[in-house]
């Protein structure tokens, strides 16, 4: 079945803060930017920033099973939820997404908005503005998914992360190796 996002999600701009965002250690909120991502796409929780916030923000508070698009920018991505955050918001460069539909996995979306055909949609419907591309909600709202059953949609996922820990692994296996080599080359380039 094919569904667009906005019949099974609700879509929220995250949080737009008039001036640049400072932080305090005693704020009132934590707020998600694009640093506290690592390279792998990881939410990095113990580093996110903290602001102090006036006016109500429950719109834009970031759950558990949510999940966040970067919409802005030439890496766009998704990314799921998968901790319990604390009076948390999502700066406004970020989509969050908040499932309708307990027949959708948050993992499933994020992987299924991160492939080929998803990200050149949102690539060839994006504006360019002066600095860097913007993906309109719009444009997101009306994206087309496959929602295949769950199970399969559990399926899928774990295959993802079984191919991701597998590049993991290569990639350390990778590094020792070149390591090694190295080492063994320069004991033979020092022997007389």
């Amino acid at each position: 079945m094919r569904l667009k996002i906005k019949e099974i999600a609700e879509i929220q701009i995250g949080y737009q803060f008039r001036r640049k965002i400072e932080s305090n250690p005693n704020g009132t909120h934590q707020v998600i930017q694009i640093r506290d991502f690592d390279e792998n796409r990881n939410l990095r929780s113990e580093g996110i920033s903290k602001v102090t916030l006036e006016q109500p923000v429950e719109r834009y508070l970031v759950k558990k099973g949510d999940v966040l698009f970067l919409a802005r920018g030439h890496r766009n991505f998704a990314i799921s939820i998968k901790e319990t955050l604390e009076e948390t918001i999502a700066a406004s460069y970020f989509f969050i997404i908040k499932l309708k539909n307990k027949n959708i996995h948050p993992d499933y979306l994020s992987w299924f908005i991160d492939q080929v055909p998803a990200q050149e949609y949102l690539h060839n419907l994006a504006r360019r503005g002066s600095h860097m591309p913007v993906v309109p909600k719009t444009v997101f709202e009306n994206m087309k998914i496959d929602v295949p059953d769950l199970d399969t949609q559990k399926k899928i996922v774990e295959l993802h992360r079984l191919l991701e820990k597998e590049c993991g692994l290569l990639q350390g296996l990778q590094e020792k190796s070149s390591l090694l080599v190295r080492s063994i080359s320069l004991q033979a380039a020092r022997k007389k």
